[in-house]
């Protein structure tokens, strides 16, 4: 299967996770427990749209992945933009809506009078969601290096013939004005 064509099955698996389900899924809830999320003062439409955001974002730098050759510092950008976008999506989710909390997040319910409210505390899943990134950024930069050292490898002529071989003016000449 060429990588065109993974990209593009990637990307479309992509916005119907993260975009379409999401935006479908608030339709199927019951309304008692939707009414329920209102009162506890969770607003579900905020994190919902910024999960479908997050999801167009990641399919368009899937594509974008699929159809750019892996040395072009394009791809680069959007290799490191993609993990930049996941860490975006584990601190809305985990901050459900708020990223600003960084992982730590207040729910109050008021309940005949009296108060609940239950802090919990995920920060550790965001700080293990920050090194995961860092990695895969660093991955990203060693490949997209290895990728341009592949090439201009690929593009060096011998500078000298190899001992027993004589080589023809043509094969000194770059691929691409080569005559057949």
């Amino acid at each position: 299967m060429s990588s065109r064509l993974q990209s593009v099955l990637s990307a479309a698996v992509t916005l119907l996770i993260f975009t379409v389900l999401p935006l479908y899924a608030p339709s199927q809830l019951p309304p008692e427990l939707d009414a329920l999320i209102s009162q506890a003062g969770f607003d579900l439409t905020g994190l919902i749209n910024q999960i479908a955001a997050i999801g167009v974002a990641l399919t368009l730098l899937t594509l974008v992945k699929g159809f750019v050759a892996k040395q072009s510092p394009l791809y680069l950008l959007a290799s490191v933009a993609s993990s930049a976008t996941t860490l975006t999506f584990t601190l809305i989710t985990l901050g459900l809506g708020d990223w600003e909390n960084m992982g730590v997040t207040t729910v109050s319910m008021g309940v005949q009078g009296a108060t609940n409210t239950v802090v919990l505390d995920l920060s550790v899943f965001v700080k293990l969601a920050a090194v995961t990134v860092a990695l895969e950024v660093i991955h990203s930069i060693m490949e997209f290096a290895d990728a341009r050292k592949q090439i201009s490898e690929a593009q060096r002529l011998p500078e000298r013939p190899v001992a027993g071989i004589e080589l023809q003016p043509e094969d000194q000449m770059p691929p691409e004005i080569r005559p057949l």
